[in-house]
């Protein structure tokens, strides 16, 4: 894997993605389709939650949402010159080699083509997964991208790991339409971030390792791996979750975002003892760092906050999905306040969301 000679960021994904001012992270030659970075089990664990606390299942949709995102992603570089040669005759055999190598740049699994006939389909060993039934949606996605038409696929064990066969399917299932992602409107920015030198990413990810024959993205100081998604595949879940079970849903998501920032905070050491009250300067420092990482994840530009003991405000441009920011805002009011928190929000224009967080009734009281 080609490295970055000052930083250490894989070359190639620096061509691939940028980081824009206006909190978002995007493809370089698709400047709608944004990209964030989560913990790599965050979607797992947010989906069986769920799936758990309303007895049903929900990876039905979850697969035929990625798959949708995977498809939108590889169209944004193959309909677009020069790559658009990559679905000409030899040449898919190179785009395939080159989702082997995306892959493990983001961070996604460790892949590897065994064997591939253009038309036809083929076999690659997968190890890794960030989450394997996903992995198989994004692989699916990428081919019918490729190929112009759908696929369907099987797992087959092997002593090296398993391995991904797909062929050549009749049609999608009909799920698949109600799942299509929508791109909302960015607004403009100037988040200022110091960048590297040579290959234009972040310093303050140089936390960041690359582990090329395990196809793992470590966070070095939590010990966490985390990996590159698009920022779509949630919001239309939830969406269509909505619309088949009513708004119950979003509770159980806030509360899982919120278990995810308090870890994520605790295991950074920004914050103190649950038990004791703050200091004032402490409980900047926690909100600061945290709003400073929006950007760095492509969530979002944290453009005004205000807080106090009585409670937390945020507004926040580019929002990659007001769920999962609510129940970051939460976590956050939790931790520097040492309070249990209820959050609200509301949209002021497009592209603008104002989260507030405060103490809950019944502790004010």
């Amino acid at each position: 894997m080609k490295s970055c000679r000052e930083c250490g960021f894989p070359y190639w994904l620096s061509k691939l993605i940028r980081w824009n001012e206006n909190g978002t992270i995007t493809m370089a030659v698709n400047p709608d389709y944004r990209v964030v970075i989560i913990e790599s089990d965050f979607l797992t664990h947010l989906f069986s939650r769920i799936e758990e606390s309303l007895g049903l299942p929900i990876s039905h949709l979850v697969f035929e949402a990625q798959r949708n995102a995977s498809v939108h992603t590889i169209d944004s570089q193959l309909n677009k010159f020069p790559y658009l040669a990559g679905r000409w005759g030899p040449n898919k055999r190179a785009v395939v080699y080159a989702f082997c190598h995306l892959s493990i740049w983001l961070g996604q699994a460790y892949a590897k083509a065994i064997s591939y006939k253009p038309g036809k389909g083929g076999e690659a060993l997968v190890r890794n997964p960030y989450n394997r039934e996903l992995m198989a949606a994004i692989i699916l996605g990428a081919f019918e991208s490729l190929e112009r038409k759908p696929f369907e696929h099987t797992w087959i064990e092997s002593e090296e790991g398993d391995v991904i066969s797909i062929k050549p399917a009749g049609q999608r299932p009909e799920i698949s339409g109600r799942l299509e992602l929508e791109y909302p409107e960015q607004k403009p920015g100037h988040f200022y971030m110091p960048r590297c030198r040579s290959c234009g990413t972040p310093r303050e990810l140089a936390y960041l390792r690359w582990n090329e024959e395990e196809g793992t993205i470590i966070d070095n100081r939590r010990n966490t791996r985390l990996t590159f998604l698009d920022g779509y595949v949630p919001t239309s879940v939830f969406r269509e979750l909505e619309r088949e079970l009513g708004d119950d849903i979003y509770p159980l998501i806030i509360q899982a975002e919120k278990d995810y920032t308090h870890r994520r905070i605790r295991e950074l050491g920004i914050a103190g003892d649950e038990s004791s009250v703050l200091p004032r300067r402490e409980r900047e420092s926690i909100y600061e760092n945290a709003m400073a990482t929006l950007p760095l994840r492509g969530q979002g530009n944290p453009v005004d906050y205000e807080y106090g003991f009585e409670g937390l405000t945020v507004t926040v441009e580019n929002p990659y999905n007001e769920h999962l920011l609510a129940g970051q805002m939460a976590a956050l009011f939790e931790i520097a306040e040492g309070k249990e928190a209820e959050v609200e929000w509301y949209s002021p224009e497009p592209s603008s969301i104002v989260f507030t967080a405060r103490a809950r009734e019944h502790q004010q009281a």
